[in-house]
């Protein structure tokens, strides 16, 4: 299935609004819509309902944008959990102001958990299914040959992220039921659009959405495939 993509809104003059860089593509909403319309329906939002749908995407800067967009829609109470930093070498150098510290990275949400220092949490896929395991805070130092900061940071916080979406790489060798697969940008790797397309068991369960194609027809809507030709030399 191909989502429509919503009619692009005109300026005030009349003229197409340019795209600002790091905006929500137009189509998101849209793809969050058809994929996890039911998240609030208790009845149906069960853990069968989670594990068997994901949206893919190209890059983890889209796929962020998608989890916020989804954990906005959930209801009830969130709590924010903040990391620990501090620095690991004492060095004479610039450091960063502590705000700036604070804004790597995901911030993590958890609908409820007995504990602020370990979260409770079952496992959905896999040969381990079903299992309760306690996942705690754990230390993430920065690799020293290629620092973002002046120094070495030591981050202490939970080692997980939503999975609402997520990236096409990352989910190879998995399957599930139902699919979106949203492309703000094609894809950029060989054989990556492939990969995505196998993810999902019925082509019948695979919804699609591409932004901005490169080309359009009265018959249907292209996106690019890259495919390297040394790899059939």
């Amino acid at each position: 299935m191909l989502i429509e993509n919503p009619v692009e809104e005109l300026s005030d003059d009349g003229e197409d609004e340019d795209i600002r860089p790091g905006a929500i593509p137009r189509g998101l909403t849209r793809m969050v819509d058809e994929m996890y319309a039911d998240i609030n329906n208790p009845e149906i939002a069960n853990d069968e309902y989670f594990a068997n749908r994901t949206i893919l995407t190209t890059t983890n800067a889209v796929v962020q944008r998608i989890n916020e967009a989804v954990a906005q829609r959930l209801e009830g109470v969130s709590q924010e959990y903040l990391s620990t930093d501090s620095v690991e070498e004492d060095e004479e150098v610039n450091f960063f102001e502590q705000e700036v510290l604070h804004t790597v990275n995901e911030r993590v949400y958890a609908l409820s958990n007995s504990s602020p220092h370990v979260i409770h949490a079952t496992i959905m896929t896999g040969e381990r299914q079903g299992q309760h395991v306690l996942i705690p805070r754990i230390v993430f130092i920065s690799d020293g040959e290629a620092r973002e900061f002046p120094f070495r940071l030591r981050r202490k916080q939970f080692p997980v992220q939503p999975a609402f979406a997520m990236t096409i790489n990352k989910a190879q060798g998995q399957t599930v039921q139902n699919l979106g697969l949203y492309l703000s940008t094609p894809c950029f790797s060989h054989g990556q659009l492939y990969v995505a397309l196998l993810r999902v068991t019925s082509r019948s369960k695979l919804k699609a959405l591409i932004e901005y194609p490169q080309l359009e027809e009265e018959d249907g809507v292209y996106t690019d495939k890259i495919v390297y030709r040394q790899f059939f030399e």
